[in-house]
């Protein structure tokens, strides 16, 4: 018998540690396993192409999932689950296996959305969609919005990261047009 870590709820049940998110990530795998096996047994067969590993993103607020089909991992996102159940996010993984299939049967130059991928997902389910219904509004309204200046021509930049980037028209004139790390945007102030 497999050791799983397990801590007792309140009315005293035994849950795996890691909540609701563990459950979510055992039935999402449980189904992907029975439809690798059931319809794409050619593309495993494939001699370079890795077997599907799924990850749930707590982060994601745009995209209810994304694939790799070289690495073989598919993302998919918790706050799509919480806002529209397990059914939506079912497609949503069969989207995601549709575009690791098509990666692997008709070679790595094929449009995301293009013919290929259509037509292993109107195989896999004809309920499959290009896009997804928006979702986590309340976790994109609380984007942060960062307020950025240089330091040498001070001009203001409002981002949404917090990443090393530098003020483009001062390595322009500065550095060639190529990154100057002393031309790199200081944090100023958060916006709420």
């Amino acid at each position: 018998m497999p050791l799983v870590n397990r801590a007792a709820n309140a009315e005293g049940y035994m849950l795996p540690l890691g909540g609701p998110e563990f459950w979510l990530q055992a039935e999402l795998q449980d189904a992907m396993d029975r439809i690798i096996a059931t319809h794409f047994r050619d593309v495993l067969a494939m001699p370079r192409s890795p077997y599907p590993r799924l990850e749930l993103s707590a982060r994601m607020t745009s995209s209810a999932g994304r694939c790799y089909p070289d690495t073989g991992v598919i993302r998919l996102a918790t706050l799509y689950h919480r806002d529209h159940g397990i059914d939506e996010t079912l497609l949503v993984l069969k989207h995601e296996l549709a575009h690791w299939a098509a990666r692997w049967r008709y070679g790595s130059r094929i449009s995301p959305h293009g013919r290929e991928f259509r037509k292993v997902a109107h195989e896999l389910d004809s309920r499959i969609t290009i896009t997804c219904p928006p979702f986590a509004q309340k976790e994109r309204s609380q984007r942060r919005v960062w307020h950025m200046t240089c330091p040498r021509c001070h001009r203001l930049y409002r981002r949404a990261r917090r990443d090393k980037v530098a003020c483009r028209s001062c390595c322009d004139v500065y550095a060639a047009g190529h990154y100057d790390r002393r031309f790199r945007l200081v944090v100023i102030a958060r916006a709420e």
